[in-house]
């Protein structure tokens, strides 16, 4: 390093927008010399970060969304990094941190705007996952929405993703029969061995939703759902009398030219059942809670946050994206900034 302002900074640009699946020629990585650090300012150097199946949604050409990233915009993200300089007494030089800029090797940016990492309570890069928007996701989803009883039956759909990995997990914690829903043999028998799902399904296999009726002859009290599509559509055949569907996202909607909805809406009517949607920045005064919680349940064994790390640079983003769409990843997809 030359001199501490005189960083040049690796950001991640998109392109074009994405037809379909993304490819690495929709991005491009772009430097960009930093400014010197600035009273009130910190100079982040990022060491994780996370890949979210939700970026799909936002770089599409529409604006029918909260976020949007457009061509020519850097592609936004979530860092997890070391302070290597700060001008500001609330923030040291050493600090971990998490910072929302975007994607990015060294970031500049207001002290204001990150987030202090505990490394007591997680690891830095279970805060992105475990600790971050997944793990989050998944507490609040179980225990302030769905509310699993002992004796009832849950299917998680995209069970071996960020999300439903945690979610799963919690679910047994909450005493009830978990059912996961995966792309792979292999992650089935990891669900099951690994994470102690109850049963674990590929939904490749052609007779997956005969295997579910057998697994659950009473039918579903709880469906979690990030998936939508045709596995939401054909799971709402089986959501049992006044059960609940939480929609938590639609990754297989993210990228479709025309999104669409499910059209077995008829059995929430006939079992009497609730389809709910859930964000979870409404919880967001009740974060630290909630990571108390998770930070004892992992440390006493009780509670996993499963990761799956690709070793690169920023221009390596793209090929962890899609690594993500491809089902390459158990539990949450991380990039470590080499």
């Amino acid at each position: 390093m030359e001199g501490i302002n005189e960083i040049v900074a690796q950001q991640l640009i998109l392109k074009a927008v994405p037809k379909g699946l993304t490819q690495n020629e929709d991005f491009e990585v772009k430097d960009v010399k930093l400014p010197p650090v600035s009273d009130g300012q910190i100079l982040v150097k990022t060491s994780y970060i996370g890949v979210e199946a939700a970026l799909r949604l936002i770089v599409r050409d529409s604006d029918e969304f909260l976020f949007r990233v457009k061509p020519g915009d850097i592609v936004r993200g979530s860092c997890a990094g070391i302070v290597v300089e700060s001008k500001s007494p609330s923030v040291q030089v050493g600090e971990a941190v998490l910072v929302g800029q975007g994607v990015q090797d060294y970031i500049l940016c207001e002290a204001d705007e990150v987030e202090h990492c505990d490394l007591d309570q997680a690891p830095l890069a279970d805060w992105l996952g475990g600790f971050g928007v997944s793990g989050l996701t998944a507490y609040f989803a179980v225990f302030s929405e769905c509310k699993p009883q002992p004796g009832q039956t849950v299917l998680i759909n995209a069970a071996a993703g960020a999300v439903g990995s945690i979610a799963g997990q919690l679910c047994k914690m909450a005493g009830a029969k978990v059912i996961g829903l995966t792309g792979s043999d292999e992650k089935c028998k990891w669900l099951e061995t690994d994470l102690g799902y109850d049963v674990a399904i590929n939904y490749k296999d052609e007779y997956w939703l005969e295997k579910l009726k057998g697994h659950a002859p009473d039918r579903l009290d709880l469906i979690f759902d990030n998936v939508g599509g045709d596995l939401l559509n054909q799971s709402l055949t089986h959501i049992g009398m006044k059960g609940t569907v939480l929609l938590c996202g639609s990754t297989s909607q993210y990228s479709a030219d025309n999104m669409s909805g499910p059209s077995n809406y008829i059995w929430l009517g006939t079992m009497r059942a609730r389809m709910q949607g859930f964000v979870i920045f409404d919880y967001e005064d009740q974060y630290a809670e909630a990571r108390a919680r998770l930070s004892a349940w992992m440390k006493s064994g009780k509670l996993k946050f499963p990761s799956h790390e690709i070793v690169g640079s920023i221009a390596d983003f793209p090929r962890a994206f899609r690594a993500l769409y491809e089902g390459e990843n158990l539990g949450k997809m991380l990039l470590k900034v080499d």
